[in-house]
């Protein structure tokens, strides 16, 4: 109930939101919550599960699917969207539940099934304003089946993690109308002038507490909306001690590290990097209990 108040008093406040999207938004927020009522199904879809590499059924979109592949959380492949130039693959997945809508997943950096695309990847990872990916998007059809289902009255959803958030963000911006909600998970940023200049509505962000390599990887900006910070047990003495680790990498030194060759100081950045990337593609909001907090996105780039 206080989520809904706030909310409102930012609609009256800010302008931002007609009274038609305000109404729509209610059907895929919690009301208690304040998240995306299916957060916990497409952190499944849009981040990659090392357990299911070889389970043709797991949800990832890191594992290639085939056209009409039913994967676990019921929905099925209808489309596969892939272009080789530029490394972009999303999948459109069709509820086979009717009270769900369907989603366009978007994979991020690099594929782990087979493990390929990160060199095409590379310039949309880097580089803000970089449209390559999207570009990609519209060419090989992606667009076009967020307009179909979006004219048939069934408005997708559209998802992706890393690499795949900014993507979701850049097509966003520009085909909103297509679109009935945007959920990312560690996303990298969009170019800054895009995103001050937003006004799209339904934007969700989940950030992994302690996550590092979205906010360093091109210095971009988030388009405005609903951010939370994840974690499965919070600021812990775990999570302590592997900060602790982290600052004795001394990783804004990761040049001197390489030059110097000393085995011991490689080691801390190694095992630095694999607390990272373990906070950045852990799945965090199907465990047991998750902590969930409501943060401003100026706060986790600080």
């Amino acid at each position: 109930m206080k989520f809904i108040l706030k909310n409102l008093f930012n609609f009256f406040s800010r302008g931002q939101r007609s009274l038609s999207s305000q109404f729509d938004i209610e059907h895929f927020i919690d009301p208690v919550t304040g998240r995306h009522c299916l957060d916990h199904l497409y952190e499944q879809f849009a981040k990659p599960q090392v357990k299911g590499l070889f389970e043709p059924d797991a949800p990832s979109i890191y594992i290639n699917h085939n056209i009409g592949q039913k994967v676990l959380g019921d929905y099925v492949i209808e489309q596969v969207f892939e272009d080789k130039k530029t490394g972009f693959y999303a999948e459109g997945r069709l509820p086979l539940k009717a009270n769900q809508p369907p989603v366009l997943v978007i994979r991020g950096y690099g594929s782990w099934y087979p493990f390929y695309r990160v060199l095409e990847d590379t310039p949309d990872v880097f580089i803000a304003s970089w449209q390559g990916q999207l570009k990609a998007a519209e060419k090989k059809g992606a667009i076009a089946w967020l307009k179909q289902h979006s004219e048939q009255g069934q408005k997708p959803d559209i998802i992706g993690e890393s690499l795949g958030g900014k993507v979701a963000q850049q097509i966003v911006l520009k085909y909103s109308d297509y679109i009935r909600s945007t959920v990312t998970y560690n996303s990298l940023g969009i170019s800054p002038e895009l995103a001050k200049n937003s006004k799209i509505n339904n934007i969700f962000h989940y950030f992994t507490l302690g996550e590092r390599y979205a906010f360093w990887a091109n210095q971009g900006n988030y388009l405005p909306g609903y951010c939370f910070q994840i974690s499965k047990h919070g600021v812990n003495w775990v999570y302590k001690l592997e900060n602790r680790m982290i600052a004795k990498a001394k990783l804004s030194e990761i040049k001197n590290h390489l030059k110097s060759r000393r085995i011991s100081q490689l080691f801390w950045v190694f095992l630095a990097q694999l607390i990272l990337l373990k906070r950045h593609n852990d799945l965090i909001l199907s465990s047991r209990s998750p902590i969930v907090d409501i943060i401003n996105l100026e706060q986790l780039q600080t």
